[in-house]
């Protein structure tokens, strides 16, 4: 009988001892940023300023009027009201929006004397036009229920394609009643800003035969009167400013 042929050992493979082996390390998402973190070669980064809402409010302002310098008060929501021609009455002017009682640059006088200037800013979300009222332009200024009455000064016009002949010769203010800055609160601040611009306005005022400046008529404090605020009722203006 033949003699079966050997067969050859397998040899099983296993791991080389030749060369060193590469430790693998556990690793998480915190620690290899940190490490990344600190070995990167960072600049130094400024630190990021937050404006306030005055901040950027006074910005936007001072892009339609560079004289504004500072916010003295703020009505969410305001509606200019005129007296119209046909109706007699009380009718909206066509703007709308967000009101600001706005400090000024001193303006200086033919004396060289200079004045504190306020005005009433509306950012117009109805036309495309802002509206703007001079306080020192303001002849007389009344509170009536929930308006605020300014009685313009002759050949101050409110609107640039008014006419002196046609023009208004008294605005009405309505702002919405806000809880955080009741529209009380925003009248006595309007009422403030008109008398210093006035009082301010009325010292340096050419004299008269006698010596004396021109009179200036000014409130001393916001008194209601007793014609109510009706849009379309006929408004008399001499009614609206009896006591002045």
């Amino acid at each position: 009988m033949s003699k079966a042929t050997p067969r050859k050992a397998r040899h099983r493979q296993h791991p080389s001892n030749s060369g060193p082996r590469q430790q693998v390390h556990a690793s998480d998402y915190e620690s290899d940023t940190a490490y990344y973190m600190e070995n990167r070669n960072m600049a130094p980064q400024a630190p990021s300023k937050t404006r306030s809402d005055m901040e950027v409010n006074l910005t936007v302002l001072r892009r339609y009027d560079p004289t504004i310098k500072s916010v003295l008060t703020i009505a969410a929501n305001a509606v200019i009201y005129t007296i119209g021609q046909a109706s007699a009455g009380w009718e909206k002017h066509g703007v709308e929006g967000t009101l600001f009682v706005c400090e000024q640059e001193p303006r200086a006088d033919s004396s060289g004397q200079h004045l504190p200037q306020y005005c009433i800013f509306i950012l117009n979300r109805r036309g495309m036009n802002n509206f703007v009222v001079d306080l020192a332009r303001i002849s007389n200024c009344e509170v009536v229920e929930e308006l605020i009455v300014f009685q313009l000064e002759d050949g101050y016009t409110i609107d640039s394609n008014e006419t002196e002949e046609g023009a208004q010769k008294a605005i009405g203010i309505w702002m919405h009643e806000d809880e955080t800055r009741p529209r009380s609160a925003n009248f006595t601040t309007i009422m403030g800003a008109w008398q210093e611009a006035r009082t301010a306005g009325s010292a340096y005022l050419p004299t008269d035969d006698e010596g004396q400046g021109a009179p200036v008529a000014v409130a001393e404090t916001p008194a209601p009167q007793n014609v109510g605020f009706v849009p379309g009722q006929q408004i008399n203006i001499n009614d609206l400013f009896a006591n002045k």
